[in-house]
């Protein structure tokens, strides 16, 4: 059963932001925390980027803020976790760092994220999940794409407007219950896929917040072995996504089911291929996402096409930015890639 005082009780969060290279949108994703949410601390964690212009600007940005803490790491060791490197270990000196500062709450972004909106509701309806789920450590905090959602068969519902991830007991972003976190000894491992099925194993749930605040920035560029695969987005705008108008964000909050990306992250000044894709194309994942949706729901409705709704006016002028491709796929891959790749391959158009 809730208790309400619980969850109206004084709480502090502390908002981290951990990146690795992709100087874009790193400051992106720093800047809208700074926007979005005025009152709580941040902690920003470059995780050895080793890029002297990004350490100027993350540096400059704490100069400025009395509300930030800068962590300048000086080795990510790639051989650890070729995707990731030592992510997790950044992320286990944060978790130390807001144990000991005595925050309640963490919430932890990567930098290809961006905060599209936060009030007091957000944390609100969080506390309400933690005093309701008690397996409930980490609650996820970014909207789903399309196929995450509905094709990949990972999502279980509880109500209309919560569910939860089937195969995961601990993601690598969200909101952390800290004093839940030290009462269960709970540490992030070398992999995703290593604390997330060892905490699945002890009956710990990760929940979708109902009313997300971050979206993750569609085809993004990635770093993967420690080398940049794709191009970052650069806009003319304040921002990469549209943060949420105030009519936006009462449709969000008013929502009685989960919202997908789609219908949240709105490209500003530039454009993309929509359904959107959040990692990279050297596996056949999104080929077999595309061909459930049009399964689904049909060819003219799943067929990509372009999310436009973020440009300025018709008569502007635009520049065509193609991505570079993503290397060599997989043999039984490539006949698709290359009969497809001029219509789906993810151009963006800034204008």
């Amino acid at each position: 059963m809730q208790d309400d005082d619980a969850v109206d009780a004084p709480y502090r969060v502390l908002h981290a932001i951990v990146g690795h290279q992709l100087p874009v949108y790193f400051i992106n994703a720093v800047n809208s925390v700074l926007l979005m949410a005025g009152n709580d601390d941040i902690i920003v964690v470059d995780n050895a980027s080793n890029l002297p212009k990004l350490t100027r600007e993350l540096q400059t940005i704490a100069e400025k803020e009395p509300r930030v803490r800068l962590l300048l790491r000086e080795s990510n060791d790639i051989s650890r976790n070729s995707k990731v490197g030592g992510l997790y270990d950044a992320y286990n000196e944060i978790v130390s760092y807001a144990l000991q500062q005595s925050y309640d709450y963490l919430h932890i972004m990567q930098n290809d994220m961006q905060m599209l909106w936060w009030d007091n509701s957000v944390m609100r309806r969080a506390r309400e999940i933690y005093a309701e789920y008690p397996e409930c450590v980490n609650i996820c905090m970014f909207a789903q794409p399309r196929y995450s959602l509905f094709l990949s068969g990972n999502v279980e519902y509880v109500k209309p407007d919560l569910a939860y991830l089937q195969n995961y007991g601990l993601t690598d972003s969200g909101l952390y219950d800290l004093e839940r976190w030290r009462k269960l000894d709970v540490r992030f491992l070398h992999s995703e896929k290593a604390h997330s099925q060892k905490y699945l194993m002890q009956g710990l749930r990760v929940f979708f917040h109902p009313r997300p605040t971050v979206a993750l920035i569609p085809w993004p560029a990635v770093v993967r072995s420690g080398r940049v695969v794709g191009r970052e987005v650069e806009s003319t705008q304040q921002f990469l996504l549209r943060p949420l108008t105030p009519s936006e964000t009462s449709q969000v909050k008013e929502a009685t089911e989960l919202i997908p990306l789609e219908d949240l992250a709105v490209p500003w000044g530039w454009t993309c291929l929509t359904p959107y894709w959040v990692t990279d194309l050297r596996s056949i994942n999104y080929w077999v996402y595309l061909y459930r949706d049009m399964r689904a729901r049909g060819l003219r409705a799943a067929w990509p096409r372009w999310e436009r709704r973020g440009l300025s006016g018709v008569g502007s002028r635009r520049q065509i930015q193609r991505r570079p491709r993503f290397g060599l796929l997989p043999v039984i891959v490539q006949p698709v890639w290359h009969a497809l790749r001029r219509r789906l391959t993810a151009w963006h158009i800034v204008s």
